[in-house]
């Protein structure tokens, strides 16, 4: 790890400036070591012994714990710090789908996304527990599965189309089944808060000092430092990455610069059935399952607002008829868990990362899919940081 002593930054301000959303497009590795030394090169090139930490994560989800993770594995000295570290935010209350494409929109981020998180998996010794059981995937229309399938294997996302009988030998306990389904046998699970658990421990083992606070500002100075301002006190760091989701648009104002990202609910929730139902993550167009703990299940499900405040319980309620019914069930299943989170959806379509125009020393993670993106974002702030390739400009 780099040796530095303590020092201070003083806040400034810059210009202001919106911009659109922009993705680093490298796809290089590096050995650990490698990057490491790396690490330790650029950050005593860049002066900061004069500050006291290197970098400052904000945010303690899935993506933030991953960053410092990965951050403080390769030598570099980190803060994380969060509102409520421990709490179920929008992470402890995701669906947990290792999914690596979102809409229509491909990217060397997605697709790297698979790789990223088995590398992480592997650096944890299993420590994660995914289930890399694959999904199926269909929709109402015969028509549109065909158009998705050819859309995933368009983005170099190894996908196939299985019929009816396929459908079978992968999923037995399913009686209705659809004409064809995309099957992604790469794809995979994982509990999102363990996730989020386990990295903040790895992270804590390599030196990462983890602050629960909230944060209230954030300011840059003109000798290329940064600072926090939180309720824990004043932090100053060569960088600062808004890994907070929600909170990344307030932020990031400060300092310049216009996020567009909207709060979109979701639902999840867990039910046990008597007999076993699905292997791995069925999204069909009623529903969508995976296995959870012991013979459990999780479901999940969007809905819009305005829907009113009783819709969310309806929809769950008729997604258990629709199970039900599909798998031939004849007892009811029974709801164990329901909760309605808000998660970050840029209104441009693709993920926040990247480094603010309007200041430079503040990066930016904030990604709707944020569980399947966490580990190649990850794994670009750090070549970002070290000096191996540059984020693009937000």
């Amino acid at each position: 790890m780099c040796e530095s002593a303590a020092g201070g930054t003083a806040p400034g301000m810059r210009s202001t400036s919106t911009r659109q959303p922009g993705l680093n497009g490298s796809g290089r590795r590096h050995r650990a070591g490698t990057v490491r030394q790396q690490g330790c090169d650029f950050l005593r090139k860049r002066d900061l012994e004069q500050t006291a930490t290197d970098v400052i994560v904000i945010g303690s989800g899935a993506t933030g714990a991953t960053i410092a993770y990965v951050l403080a594995h390769n030598g570099i000295r980190v803060i994380c710090i969060d509102l409520d570290v421990r709490g179920a935010g929008v992470t402890d209350s995701a669906f947990g789908w290792i999914r690596p494409t979102h809409t229509s929109i491909g990217s060397e981020l997605h697709r790297d996304a698979i790789a990223d998180f088995r590398a992480l998996e592997a650096d944890l010794g299993g420590a994660l527990s995914i289930s890399w059981a694959g999904s199926l995937t269909w929709f109402r229309a015969p028509e549109h599965t065909e158009s998705y399938v050819r859309r995933q294997q368009g983005l170099a996302l190894p996908t196939e189309a299985v019929d009816a009988d396929g459908f079978r030998r992968l999923e037995p306990s399913l009686r209705r089944r659809p004409e064809i389904a995309a099957y992604a046998p790469q794809e995979g699970a994982v509990a999102p808060g363990r996730m989020r658990r386990t990295l903040l421990a790895a992270a804590r083992d390599h030196g990462v000092r983890v602050v629960e606070a909230p944060v209230s500002e954030i300011a840059v100075g003109i000798d290329g430092g940064a600072q926090v301002f939180s309720d824990a006190g004043v932090f100053n760091a060569r960088y600062v990455v808004l890994a907070n989701e929600l909170g990344a648009p307030r932020l990031a104002a400060q300092v310049g610069t216009v996020l567009e990202v909207e709060s979109a609910p979701a639902i999840r929730y867990t039910f046990r059935a008597a007999a076993p139902l699905s292997r791995r993550v069925l999204s069909g167009p009623d529903y969508e399952i995976r296995p959870w703990h012991r013979g459990t299940y999780l479901g999940a499900a969007d809905y819009v607002t305005s829907e009113g405040p009783h819709r969310p319980v309806t929809r769950v309620h008729r997604a258990l008829d629709v199970i039900r019914r599909d798998f031939g069930l004849r007892n009811p299943l029974q709801l164990m868990d329901f909760r309605v989170s808000f998660k970050p959806m840029p209104t441009a379509g693709r993920p926040y990362l990247g480094a603010l125009l309007s200041a430079p020393q503040v990066l930016v993670a904030c990604m709707d899919a944020g569980i399947t993106l966490a580990p190649a974002a990850a794994r670009r702030v750090l070549h970002h940081i070290t000096g191996a390739a540059e984020l693009a400009a937000i």
